[in-house]
């Protein structure tokens, strides 16, 4: 059953990104487009809470990502939407892993008080997989170059804990 919701939510989610692919080109040119388009990939460090206490099990992961810069306000603020699929290594002393798409709203503060590299960031958004449920999260970013940007972050999700750290290319 959650095979079969997993399947249509990424047809779900192919299809709405195709249509605002094809909507964005035909009303902007397609270089506007790939101007706002990114891909990132991470490590992380993943903890599962015992419910009965006595410490977590922990377990190692990956995560993709493809993101779309929807656009910057002003404070020097800017708003995403991510789409992405993460799993984890078997977590200690089990078979058990996590593993599923997911999708967040992020906003990204930069902070040139600080370094005009850094930003703060944060998300809230779904997770579908074997995880599911709202996830939220805070990071930063520091931009490497105008295309590469590094990003550490905490993202709580329904029965886990990320610290993610990830890299991010823009188109």
């Amino acid at each position: 059953m959650k095979s079969r919701i997993t399947q249509a939510v990424l047809i779900t989610t192919l299809a709405s990104a195709s249509t605002l692919a094809l909507a964005e080109t035909n009303m902007s040119g397609g270089d506007d487009l790939a101007k706002k388009l990114y891909l990132g990939g991470g490590l992380s460090y993943n903890t599962v809470d015992s419910p009965f206490g006595g410490g977590s099990i922990d377990a190692t992961g990956v995560q993709g990502l493809v993101g779309l810069d929807l656009g910057h306000h002003s404070g020097g603020i800017s708003t995403k939407l991510e789409v992405g699929y993460s799993q984890t290594d078997d977590f200690d002393n089990t078979n058990q892993n996590i593993s599923g798409l997911w999708g967040a709203l992020v906003a990204e503060k930069s902070l040139p008080e600080i370094d005009r590299n850094l930003s703060l960031l944060g998300r809230v958004g779904v997770d579908v997989g074997d995880d599911d449920g709202i996830l939220t999260g805070v990071g930063v970013g520091y931009q490497l170059t105008n295309e590469l940007q590094l990003r550490g972050e905490f993202i709580n999700k329904d029965a886990s804990n990320q610290y993610m750290g990830s890299l991010i290319f823009h188109l």
